[in-house]
């Protein structure tokens, strides 16, 4: 099937290329893992069952451009090609945006398309771009971690304020059930113990508030 370029996503964003991630999806599981790429089953954010789809993400040599091709479930067909460049201490990124062409489909629908992709990839690197910024700050040292009052059942306690996975902000995270939630990629810690409450096994530094 031939595919035709439905729009292009430029931007230039304040992170080297080294922090560069794909994981501002609703979930992610891995299916198959190969040198080069991977599959996995994800989700588009807040669109439930509507949203599912199968990806497949291969690297071409070098690691700076890899294709996300939709193999099945939402958009299948579609290859969306990214391009990152380092430029000094920001990364430029093109990205496009590939989708199945046939004569049934108007130019006009597929111009609606790539400006929906347009609008979701500009949210998704701006979620991202805030993250690799900090997370590098937290490695140079620029951002100290620190410690957050909460009640759980009657009793004060206190959790660290940067999660253990990758350095997410849980300054301001939900808490339900005596459980905090990074509001990144969802890792749950029982504030009164701080043991993982989704099965992950990480460990959160909590206390009791003098």
């Amino acid at each position: 099937m031939s595919l035709t370029r439905a729009a292009v996503y430029r931007r230039r964003i304040a992170a080297t290329v080294a922090w560069l991630h794909a994981e501002s999806f609703g979930h992610v599981r891995l299916l198959e893992r190969r040198r080069g790429g991977f599959r996995a089953e994800t989700s588009i954010r807040g669109r439930g069952e509507a949203g599912m789809l199968e990806i497949d993400v291969a690297f071409e040599p070098g690691g700076r451009t890899y294709h996300s091709r939709t193999i099945a479930g939402r958009g299948a067909g579609t290859d969306i090609v990214t391009h990152l460049q380092p430029d000094g201490a920001a990364t430029r990124i093109e990205v496009e945006f590939l989708v199945p062409a046939t004569a049934t489909v108007p130019a006009d629908r597929i111009v609606r398309i790539g400006e929906r992709y347009v609008r979701l990839y500009e949210r998704l690197w701006s979620q991202d771009e805030a993250m690799m910024i900090r997370r590098q700050a937290l490695l140079d040292g620029e951002l100290a971690p620190g410690l957050r009052e909460v009640c759980v059942d009657g009793e004060r306690l206190r959790h660290a304020t940067v999660c253990p996975h990758l350095g997410g902000p849980l300054e301001h995270a939900s808490v339900e059930d005596g459980c905090v939630t990074c509001p990144w990629h969802g890792y749950r810690f029982d504030i009164r113990t701080g043991r993982s409450a989704d099965g992950r096994g990480l460990h959160l530094e909590t206390s009791r508030a003098e």
